[in-house]
């Protein structure tokens, strides 16, 4: 069985959907007088500096828009191109074999493993493979 239309819309939709919600919160950061939550990142007085001088620019805040845009439309379709076939996972991560995105069929087994949930226990494996090359 293959991915409905509808359930690849809705996916495709979702992606969109998800790199608009990206870009606007990141802009909010830097562009909302009262946001200060990137405090978390302990910026430098010359990165406040520049900070100050996004909040002031549109023009800025706009180039940051397309470059976002373009870095995450970027990495999904990277992403999309595995799940499709059509490309390969960088050699050092291993080679998959092949799979299919499908809907879920009704007997499908809740106790699987979710990608959402593996994502971030994978990343001190992705840190080591990275730190050896």
């Amino acid at each position: 069985m293959k991915l409905s239309k509808e359930n690849r819309n809705a996916l495709l939709m979702h992606i969109h959907q998800t790199i608009y919600d990206t870009i606007d919160f990141a802009l909010k950061k830097f562009v909302d007088e009262k946001e200060n939550s990137l405090e978390y990142y302990v910026l430098t007085d010359e990165e406040e500096k520049f900070m100050n001088t996004i909040k002031n620019s549109p023009i800025l805040q706009r180039v940051m828009q397309k470059v976002l845009t373009r870095s995450l439309d970027d990495s999904f379709l990277s992403v999309l191109g595995i799940i499709d076939g059509t490309s390969e996972p960088l050699e050092k991560f291993g080679k998959k074999s092949d799979f299919l995105l499908i809907d879920m069929p009704e007997n499908f087994d809740e106790s699987h493993d979710f990608l959402q949930y593996l994502y971030f226990e994978s990343y001190d494996e992705w840190e080591r493979i990275n730190s050896l090359n």
